[in-house]
């Protein structure tokens, strides 16, 4: 069942025309602080570190599973750092802090930790479909951050 059928809104709603269609977007456009930074992809990136977290966490728990774990040590380590670093980054983003350079070090750190999630779920991908998506998602969320930076300037 997609998101809409549950009465939630598309993550990719942009403006809201009645209270059910408020969504990230809306909170970071009605923030009363200065907009220094394109708030779509702030918006993008926020969405889909969170798609990540989720992604990398559930794909650890798949790969513990898996009959052959031992062989998916690195996959489950990566999965967990990603993880953390894609949930840390997200948290801090959404405050609107101060420091660019603060900003600026946690984006390329979920640069660095979605490319190197990525890399190792990319290994298995052929044997565990969980993989296979997990580096999928990673990919677009490293993305999504360097598109990010970008627009930090």
């Amino acid at each position: 069942m997609d998101r809409s059928a549950r009465g939630y809104p598309s993550a990719m709603t942009t403006t809201a025309t009645d209270p059910s269609d408020a969504d990230l977007r809306t909170v970071l456009r009605s923030h009363p602080g200065e907009h220094d930074v394109d708030l779509s992809a702030l918006a993008t990136a926020v969405e889909l570190l969170g798609e990540c977290v989720a992604t990398c966490r559930a794909c650890a728990d798949a790969c513990l599973d898996e009959e052959m774990v031992a062989d998916l040590v690195a996959c489950i380590r990566g999965d967990l750092t990603c993880a953390d670093v894609c949930a840390t980054t997200a948290a801090v983003l959404v405050r609107r802090p101060t420091d660019p350079g603060l900003v600026r070090s946690l984006v390329e750190a979920c640069i660095a930790a979605c490319g190197a999630c990525a890399t190792e779920c990319e290994r298995h991908a052929g044997m565990h479909e969980h993989c296979r998506a997990c580096a999928e998602v990673c990919r677009r969320c490293e993305r999504a951050c360097r598109d990010l930076l970008a627009a930090l300037g």
